[in-house]
């Protein structure tokens, strides 16, 4: 009896302790069997009572992580703010001082910046914020246009220098994801006949009735990280009448041949990627094809050196291509990279500000004196073959096609 009567006393007790400070409980039978068997067992209602409040701390205690969890992407979404002073090279320069620098005006750096806003809003660089448009764009046209190292830029600027490697290089991949949008092969009919078009506008080449291209080919000294040394490459560039850039390519001197490049081995596949019966115009490092006219090795006739005389004018065009690129890009007179693929992001990168600058008719380096100059190497030991069928028979076709007054 004495026990049973501790037990009700207990009993008594959790009952209040749970009417004051719980919200009241449900003790169905359904949940507790031992109360539904109709026994007034004061341990069954003890029994009872103790899983309910066991419950209600277990629900509480799920509860607070929860919120915790539900309060925690508040924290994640906090733009991080870009810390150092934006770098506009725009008012930091004098319209001299801007032109000899960058080689181009601050009007066309301007209407590059806002062409490439929205591109580079969505860069995101690993572990730092990004920084906005104008800043990112001065830093990676400075790279660029000089032939200065980023420890130079760094100091120069006041940033640190592996921030604007990360800037410079998230730049370098915006402009590569989107190499289309700035380096366009003519795939349209509209565009293939405007490209048609524009060298039959050229006095000295219009002859050259079918022409949609002239090819080139210049050899670079790369120090390239991954090696240690410096390593030569060569870059494969193709342009039109306007001297855009329309195909770019760059491979390891050793390595290379036109067939393997992208657009050697479109051609071979695919002849439609230019309009029926036209062809490129390349120097004798170009193996003959039907879709690539070449100077003729050996002259027998006065014929073979009257075709080899009229393809002048379109290397004297590549030439002058080559030469603008450097002397606005002068990043190329001391190109190191990490290794092949940053090369060609970086090759990339300057074909399309290159194009930009001519989209917008930029002359900024008129005045500078210089009409051309020499700068990287000879492409040795490349040498293209002549002894492609179709190519020998479509070159006999253009010489027949070719007044001798021409």
């Amino acid at each position: 009896m004495e026990e049973r009567a501790v037990l009700a006393n207990i009993a008594s007790i959790i009952t209040k302790d749970l009417l004051i400070d719980q919200p009241p409980v449900d003790i169905s039978s359904a949940s507790y069997s031992l109360i539904d068997s109709g026994d007034d067992d004061d341990e069954a209602e003890i029994f009872a009572l103790m899983q309910g409040k066991r419950q209600q701390s277990a629900s509480q205690k799920r509860r607070q992580p929860e919120e915790q969890a539900e309060r925690k992407p508040d924290r994640k979404l906090v733009k991080l703010e870009w810390p150092h002073p934006d770098l506009n090279l725009l008012h930091r320069y004098t319209d001299a001082q801007f032109e000899s620098n960058l080689h181009m005006l601050k009007l066309t750096f301007l209407k590059i910046q806002q062409t490439l806003e929205g591109t580079l809003r969505g860069i995101s660089l690993p572990g730092y914020p990004t920084p906005p448009a104008h800043t990112m764009l001065s830093l990676a046209m400075w790279k660029l246009s000089t032939d200065e190292h980023f420890e130079e830029i760094a100091r120069k600027f006041r940033l640190p220098w592996a921030l604007c490697q990360q800037v410079v290089r998230g730049f370098w991949h915006c402009i590569s994801d989107n190499y289309e949008s700035f380096i366009k092969w003519p795939n349209s009919l509209d565009a293939q006949r405007t490209t048609l078009q524009g060298y039959q506008e050229m006095e000295q080449l219009r002859c050259f009735r079918e022409l949609f291209g002239i090819i080139m080919l210049k050899r670079l000294d790369v120090f390239l990280e991954s090696e240690h040394a410096e390593v030569p490459v060569v870059l494969q560039l193709i342009c039109n009448a306007e001297r855009k850039v329309i195909d770019c390519y760059v491979e390891l001197a050793m390595e290379y041949s036109f067939e393997d490049s992208p657009i050697g081995q479109t051609l071979a596949l695919n002849p439609r990627t230019m309009p029926s019966g036209s062809y490129l115009i390349g120097n004798s490092v170009f193996p003959l094809k039907s879709y690539l006219m070449r100077p003729i090795e050996t002259e027998c006739f006065r014929k073979d050196a009257v075709f080899n005389e009229l393809l002048q004018p379109a290397f004297q065009l590549a030439e002058s291509v080559l030469d603008k690129l450097a002397r606005r890009f002068n990043t190329l007179y001391a190109l190191e990279a990490r290794d092949l693929n940053e090369v060609r992001l970086i090759v990339e990168s300057i074909c399309a500000m290159h194009n930009l600058c001519e989209e917008y008719l930029d002359d900024g380096m008129a005045g500078d004196g210089q009409s051309n100059f020499s700068w990287g190497g000879p492409t040795e030991g490349i040498r293209g073959s002549e002894k492609d069928s179709k190519g020998l028979r479509r070159r006999t076709e253009l010489l027949d096609e070719l007044e001798p007054g021409e």
